[in-house]
């Protein structure tokens, strides 16, 4: 694919910046969750889909979904407190001045898909511009630095669809450079980015690269490109800002105007606009039907999606969507690739309704590899609820009334085992969480202990309701009687940890 380019002025980038540029992939693709940058024949096969589309959807009216009445968090308190000194960031334990230290451009904006706006940042560091970009969690209710790079204004776009546009090109020693140019003694790359709190990489949900030497470039279609670039074009307005109060009113604004602000987001996703992992699916079919049964019929036929929104549970696996977006069959499933599908119905809850059980095994680095996906029927319309993976280093399970089983080993001493369950609206609840911790390996569960762990030792570690419990087991018998207890367990009640009998736990599981 030949696209043409823009000259803009050469930034070199720092060391730093190239980790954070190069080999951007999407994680989407690394889980082989086929995002939309590779030209595999899912995607072929369901942007073919969008010729027989039959929208029944009023581009004025809300999906009448489980999720219809569900507002999440406001992000603008914590920001608030982040921008006054109050808090810091996750993991580097950072303040915002910190980050800025001098003259700033600002704006929040959704970056990451689920219409909860990130703060967006560009500033000055030395001669270089760079992007700072901030996103909180209200799960841990914590702020991340999701995004940092370098920017070059004359070609690098913050889109109002929801992404990054960067463009970096490296010269034969590596040197690595924020821009574009048409100079094919470059290998150049054209990146879309969505923020994640889990990497200040952000990811790639599409990327074109032109090796050196080479006038072609390696990446989806160019259509594709040419609808990014339209999207891209369309740029959220920056605001200037010397002082970190200086935006203080401007969020305040944002959050008085957040409920609101989420209705827009969701009508406007939903309507199939801005960003999405297959920029095919806003035309997918998405039929309305009378029953349950004639959808899930539909849907394993390839004749129609489910829908992507809030409340979609990943256990045990990653799993990004966009909220919006719709998935058929076709996606996760292809004959071609040696895929076994498997269909079943739960009753999840035990409240008379059918959930539809999608399961697809590949193999990935010679190990069979299952996702799991939970279908719902709700008004017509098919979503997504549930999604899980499975394998022979860690298991999942799905009952027929909705319970979960998995387990697995994180290493030698450490075995893991959950159980949860769905419930009839298809919520995911834990019932426990149990760690079997041996050896040496209790030394980082009890780092506050200084006595070294004798090896037959075992602690079993329970999270019930959100507490922890302890159960010892020495030489694979449990040990009760605190006449019995070995040094390290003393070392740990002298720390304040106490232990409970498998008895009490498992009283306590069947409450």
């Amino acid at each position: 694919m030949v696209i043409s380019g823009c000259t803009s002025s050469v930034i070199e980038l720092s060391d730093d910046t190239d980790e954070n540029n190069t080999d951007n992939v999407s994680q989407e693709e690394n889980d082989n969750s086929n995002s939309s940058n590779s030209s595999d024949e899912k995607n072929s096969k369901a942007d073919s889909e969008s010729s027989s589309s039959d929208q029944n959807d009023n581009e004025d009216t809300m999906w009448d979904s489980p999720m219809a009445e569900y507002v999440p968090e406001s992000p603008y308190p914590y920001y608030i407190s982040f921008v006054n000194g109050e808090i810091a960031t996750k993991s580097d334990d950072y303040y915002f001045s910190d980050y800025i230290t001098g003259d700033y451009k600002y704006t929040c904006c959704d970056l990451s898909g689920d219409g909860i706006a990130e703060l967006v940042l560009l500033t000055q560091e030395d001669d270089e511009e760079k992007l700072i970009v901030f996103t909180y969690d209200s799960d841990k209710g914590v702020i991340s630095n999701s995004i940092a790079c370098s920017f070059n204004s004359d070609c690098d776009y913050i889109s109002k669809n929801g992404f990054v546009l960067l463009n970096s090109y490296k010269d034969e020693s590596g040197n690595r450079y924020s821009g574009k140019t048409d100079d094919e003694s470059y290998t150049q790359k054209i990146s879309a980015i969505l923020s994640t709190g889990s990497s200040i990489k952000g990811y790639s949900l599409f990327e074109w690269q032109r090796d050196a030497g080479s006038s072609e470039y390696d990446g989806p279609s160019e259509d594709v490109y040419d609808q990014i670039m339209e999207m891209a074009s369309d740029q959220v307005t920056l605001s200037e800002g010397e002082k970190p109060e200086d935006m203080i009113p401007y969020l305040e604004e944002c959050e008085k105007s957040f409920d609101d602000s989420i209705e827009e987001f969701k009508l406007f996703k939903q309507n199939g606009n801005g960003i999405f992992s297959n920029l095919g699916s806003a035309d997918l079919p998405d039929n309305e039907y009378e029953d349950a049964d004639e959808a899930y019929e539909a849907f394993i036929n390839n004749e129609t999606t489910v829908r992507c929104e809030y409340g979609i549970k990943a256990y045990d696996t990653y799993f990004s969507y966009i909220y919006g977006e719709k998935y058929s069959l076709s996606r996760w499933y292809d004959p071609d690739d040696s895929d076994t599908l498997e269909t079943r119905y739960i009753d999840c809850g035990d409240d008379g309704s059918k959930e539809l059980v999608i399961s697809v095994t590949e193999e990935l680095n010679y190990e069979p590899i299952e996702s799991i996906y939970v279908i719902s029927f709700y008004e017509g319309h098919l979503y997504l609820r549930f999604v899980t993976e499975s394998s022979s280093r860690s298991y999942v399970s799905i009952g027929d009334n909705g319970d979960i089983y998995g387990g697995g080993s994180a290493s030698d001493l450490i075995e893991i085992r959950d159980e949860a369950f769905l419930d009839s609206d298809i919520i995911f609840h834990y019932v426990y969480q149990l760690e079997m911790v041996s050896g040496e390996a209790l030394k980082d569960y009890f780092p506050n202990v200084n006595d070294e762990p004798e090896e037959l030792l075992t602690i079993y570690i329970y999270t019930i309701d959100g507490e922890e419990y302890h159960v010892p087991y020495y030489n694979f018998e449990e040990v009760t009687d605190e006449g019995e207890y070995t040094d390290f367990m003393k070392a740990c009640e002298e720390q304040g940890i106490s232990f409970s009998s498998q008895e009490d736990i498992d009283e306590l599981i069947e409450e």
